[in-house]
């Protein structure tokens, strides 16, 4: 069972991140057109705003799902140094358990939302807002599946 999780978490980690990757890829290029028409072309462009933050919205959650797998959110290790290691490894465990329980509570209310809003468009270009919305529970169910990968190892939520 730990194969299946730890393989599984590595797959959609490397998924994730080239999703994240061409997903910044194309917020970029749409903010550099969009100041390249503003300031040089004097002509606003109003879609480029809307395709910018769709994209930094799934980045930056795409992201963060893989802070869970590779342990880089910042957080406070003095209690670490002062706690006996048996109550450390305790303490990590507790830890991403509440880890996974947020990524679950995020999934499902992430798709309740994405549910609410499934007949809303955006204002300038008219995408379907559940598709920048769906990142909620994507990134609930990833933080989830990582967490859980991370239980079954060494249960320390710093081990990458």
């Amino acid at each position: 069972m730990r194969l299946l999780l730890d393989g599984l978490s590595d797959w959609l980690g490397r998924v994730a991140m080239t999703v994240a990757a061409l997903t910044a890829t194309v917020m970029i290029g749409s903010l550099l057109v969009g100041v390249f028409y503003r300031y040089v072309l004097q002509a606003s462009l109003s879609w480029t705003g809307e395709i910018a933050l769709l994209s930094f919205t799934w980045v930056v959650l795409l992201v963060s799902s893989q802070g869970v797998r590779e342990g880089f959110h910042v957080r406070v290790t003095v209690l670490d140094t002062l706690l006996p290691q048996r109550v450390s490894r305790w303490l990590h465990r507790g830890l991403l358990l509440a880890v996974i329980g947020f990524g679950l509570v995020l999934a499902w209310s992430g798709y309740q939302f994405t549910l609410f809003t499934a007949q809303q468009v955006s204002a300038a270009i008219r995408y379907p807002v559940w598709i920048r919305n769906a990142s909620v529970p994507v990134c609930g169910l990833l933080i989830a599946i990582h967490g859980l990968a991370r239980m079954a190892g060494s249960g320390r939520i710093d081990d990458a």
